[in-house]
């Protein structure tokens, strides 16, 4: 695989050398102050050109990088906004470069708060963009109505895993274990236990990268026993352990900023899981 010197080094030869491209920037994770940078790490490249249509047409433009294994989207196409042409591409040799293309002639400072390395700029596009201050991504306290709404509505959704759970359809009560409550609400939790652990001062990663190294084994252990297998005993379990795992993250952080947990909900909510799963017909 390519060293980053080698990548950078043949990016920026190509860059000068095609007057479609007028400015580069880097962002994400190799510019970041406290990522952690392996072999898998993307090389995350804005690029700003004359004309979009030239890479919005076709990839031939890409093979100058080497040959590709797989790319996404499979056209060039907007993915976020009309203005911008998404390229990610993973090359034969384990290299990935994500490619974001504009033919926009003015950058926003604020999208590069978190981190940025200018690679090429031809016409000063960049001299007004300001020092990053990497707080785009810090976790905020939550407000009161904040904390209310999540714990609250974390026990609607809860009980829709019983429900499947008993039916035995497994694939939506796995999406509403794995996806819904995980990732809308248990995440959130956890992020405001990490900030208020850390004065509201750091961020936690995409997903939880960084809950690991940001929680205590104690804790840590108790998360990752919420992931289970495909049977329907073991997410019973995990449904309870999650509803656990919850309950204590909620009344810490609720205790830390002076909200009130709602006990009577979630006793009542909890009783009716388990009268789901006692239940015969």
């Amino acid at each position: 695989m390519r060293s980053e010197e080698q990548v950078l080094s043949h990016f920026n030869e190509w860059a000068i050398t095609n007057d479609a491209v007028r400015a580069a920037i880097m962002t994400s994770s190799r510019v970041s102050k406290d990522a952690t940078i392996d072999f898998l790490s993307d090389y995350d490249i804005e690029l700003y050109v004359s004309d979009l249509n030239l890479f919005r047409q076709s990839d031939e433009w890409l093979d100058v990088f080497g040959p590709v294994m797989v790319r996404w989207p499979h056209k060039p196409g907007s993915t976020f906004s009309d203005d911008w042409v998404t390229r990610l591409i993973l090359f034969k040799d384990g290299v990935r470069i994500d490619f974001q293309i504009t033919d926009l002639k003015h950058l926003v400072s604020d999208n590069y708060t978190n981190g940025y390395t200018v690679l090429i700029d031809k016409d000063g596009m960049t001299e007004e963009l300001s020092e990053p201050t990497y707080s785009e991504y810090i976790i905020k306290k939550p407000s009161k109505e904040e904390y209310d709404a999540l714990v609250h509505e974390f026990w609607w959704d809860a009980y829709y895993i019983p429900k499947y759970l008993w039916r035995d359809e497994l694939p939506f009560a796995k999406y509403m274990l794995d996806y819904t409550l995980r990732y809308e609400f248990v995440h959130k939790i956890v992020d405001w236990y990490i900030g208020s652990e850390n004065n509201w001062s750091v961020e936690t990663g995409a997903l939880g990268r960084k809950y690991k190294m940001l929680l205590s084994k104690e804790i840590w252990d108790e998360f990752e026993k919420t992931y289970v297998g495909g049977g329907i005993e073991e997410n019973w379990d995990a449904l309870y352990r999650t509803t656990d795992f919850f309950r204590k993250m909620s009344k810490i952080v609720g205790s830390k900023l002076g909200y009130t947990y709602p006990e009577q909900v979630d006793q009542e909510v909890m009783a009716f899981c388990k009268k789901i799963k006692e239940t015969r017909y």
